[in-house]
């Protein structure tokens, strides 16, 4: 069974004008905070948002996921019950010292009277991207020197 988009491009759109609205302040003239993508595989709901700067040095990118199925929940519930916590969280974040909320590791968390699970991560993009960039120009001088 294929993923099957849930999100629209107008509607992550319009979500993320509406947090924008509701958190006056709380983000950086040079940050923004993107719903990615929104799909439903196998009965599961899957979400991603992300929070990051313009030059994507510190970008926390969060997915949470919740069986849609298996809760007894319709797909637009299941989509609002994810977007309420991810919303919630990333406030909370927001008005704190900004310390990530969850790890890389899934971890259940009870919302709502429902079980969600939520991974994420910090990367720096523009460093890693400025990594692979040196490695591959190290492999490719390897490979020039090489019988």
């Amino acid at each position: 069974m294929a993923d099957r988009e849930l999100v629209s491009e107008f509607e992550a759109r319009r979500v993320e004008r509406m947090l924008r609205s509701l958190w006056p302040g709380l983000l950086a003239q040079d940050e923004a905070l993107r719903v990615i993508s929104g799909i439903e595989l196998a009965g599961w709901v899957h979400v991603v948002w992300e929070l990051a700067d313009e030059g994507r040095r510190k970008v926390y990118r969060v997915e949470a996921r919740t069986d849609r199925r298996g809760q007894g929940l319709k797909e637009r519930a299941a989509v609002e019950l994810l977007y309420d916590l991810l919303a919630g969280q990333f406030e909370e974040h927001l008005r704190s010292e900004r310390r990530p909320f969850t790890g890389a590791r899934w971890e259940q968390v009870d919302f709502a009277g429902r079980a969600v699970f939520l991974r994420g991560q910090m990367i720096d993009e523009s460093s890693e991207a400025q990594a692979a960039r040196l490695l591959a120009a190290a492999a490719g001088r390897g490979s020039e020197t090489e019988p």
